[in-house]
């Protein structure tokens, strides 16, 4: 089972203290532990820490000193249960160096089996970020600050270029990006409070950011060729690509709970496997080990230079079981939906790609009609016809088609700019322009079999003209049966 993991960048800070001093307020708040009435003098032990308690509750803290500066310090807490199970939870923060300029704090997780055949169980967030998140903690990362809050952009054009490079993925370094689309009434899909508390639980593992209005997201999708998210669906973007995932209403999510579930479980997992610029526990350690016995090489005896050779195998130990649990983690270089849950394995996968959101979706609902339609005909069955009701009945359809269609007829509205607008729409849903003279000559991309090629008048005589153009588009594109 793969860890919780998150990294963030975190205000500038001197006094090294004052993360230790955040650490001990957490294990003071957590009800099982009692490690710290084990701490003495005697467990100081200069730049480290340890203690253990008789319940074997154990907590390490170690610090990395270079040229007498501290550089980065980090803690290591074991938790056992009664289930024969250890909650360990790791935190280091790395100061900013030549290869980080942001000071970074990395957190990591787990829920590790101490018996044969325990149950374990999906680590949390540990509360202590939600702490220093309140306490002001958070710091810049790239041109977002990270908070537990809600980023709610305005119709301005500063938040239509941060939103752009949300969708380019240029907005953040570190952090997934949950972006909120308006829907076609202004709104979203999820209400104000829904969208604040979701902010909240993603607090250093996700920014979330909110659009103001219709025209701002129409606006973004002509600053992004098509590439935002719209129509109420909510996007998952990642530093460097970009939209990776979008989720919507359809047949696997249902309602407002469902959806906020699967956005928050996309957002960690995203999290999780992104690569890292931060330290872990067993990168602290190695770096404090190499340093240590190249500082203290002539004054080691026997007995504590074999006690280091020891840590280092067993950091080593901890470093092979945490490259272990990585080798099956999928690469992200496609755009998924709610559906796919990062993995070929199902039906969207099976059939994709989709030219647009919920394409898939939207026509085994028109096949449900179709079958329902002529349900007598061809004597469908009394369950048959039950399971099609009820899809026909709880299954909507997607934003994404509403918005294509809207896309459609906004760019039938000029016959001057016609054809390069409709030109625009349609290599961004699956086609490509192969020639331009009189008239432009669109034919669909390799993948997206079964659409007819597209001839588009580059100067439609009148409103009518206009008019029939854009419903041969739609034709073409098989959007006609979809929207009865």
């Amino acid at each position: 089972m793969l860890p919780f993991i998150t990294e963030f960048a975190v205000k500038p800070l001197e006094n090294k203290g004052s993360f230790v001093a955040e650490v001990m307020a957490w294990l003071r708040g957590i009800e099982d532990s009692d490690v710290l009435n084990y701490l003495t003098s005697e467990s100081l032990d200069g730049e480290n820490a340890y203690v253990v308690s008789p319940s074997g509750e154990e907590l390490r803290i170690r610090e990395l000193r270079v040229s007498e500066v501290w550089s980065a310090i980090g803690f290591r807490h074991d938790l056992p249960d009664t289930e024969g199970r250890t909650w360990r939870t790791e935190g280091v923060l790395r100061r900013a160096s030549a290869d980080t300029k942001d000071d970074l704090l990395r957190f990591r997780t787990e829920c590790v089996a101490r018996l044969p055949g325990v149950k374990v169980e999906v680590p949390k967030k540990p509360y202590l970020i939600k702490a220093l998140l309140k306490s002001g903690w958070g710091g810049v990362d790239g041109s977002l600050v990270v908070s537990d809050q809600v980023i709610w952009l305005e119709d301005s054009n500063e938040d239509l270029s941060t939103a752009k490079s949300i969708m380019l993925g240029n907005a953040s370094q570190h952090l997934p990006i949950v972006y909120i689309s308006t829907t076609d009434f202004g709104s979203w899909v999820l209400n104000r409070k829904e969208i604040e508390r979701l902010a909240y639980q993603l607090g250093g593992i996700a920014h979330v950011v909110a659009e103001p209005t219709r025209a701002f997201s129409i606006r973004l999708r002509d600053e992004t060729s098509g590439r935002n998210s719209y129509g109420g669906t909510i996007g998952l973007s990642i530093p460097g690509k970009g939209i990776v995932r979008r989720y919507f209403f359809g047949w696997q999510i249902s309602d407002a709970k469902e959806l906020i579930a699967s956005v928050l479980a996309g957002a960690v997992a995203i999290r999780g496997i992104m690569p890292s610029i931060g330290w872990d526990w067993t990168e602290l350690q190695e770096q404090s080990l190499r340093i240590q016995r190249q500082r203290e090489r002539q004054r080691l005896t026997v007995e504590e230079s074999d006690k280091l050779y020891l840590e280092e195998i067993a950091n080593l130990q901890d470093k092979i079981h945490q490259l272990e649990q990585k080798v099956d983690v999928p690469i992200l270089n496609e755009i998924g939906t709610d559906e796919g849950d990062f993995s070929l394995d199902n039906l969207v996968g099976l059939i994709r790609p989709e030219i647009y959101s919920g394409e898939i979706s939207d026509r085994l609902g028109l096949a449900v009609r179709t079958t329902l339609k002529y349900s007598e005909t061809i004597g469908l069955d009394p369950r048959s016809k039950l399971i099609f009701e009820r899809f026909r009945d709880r299954i909507a359809s997607s934003p994404a088609l509403s918005e294509l269609v809207q896309d459609l007829s906004r760019a039938s509205k000029d016959k001057g700019r016609f054809a390069t607008e409709m030109t625009n729409i349609l290599v961004s849903h699956g086609y490509e322009e192969k020639s331009k003279n009189k008239h432009t000559r669109l034919v669909a991309k390799a993948e997206f079999d079964g659409l007819e090629s597209i001839t588009l008048g580059n100067t439609p005589s009148d409103g009518r003209g206009l008019t029939n153009s854009q419903m041969q588009v739609r034709g073409k594109l098989g959007l006609k049966l979809l929207l009865e």
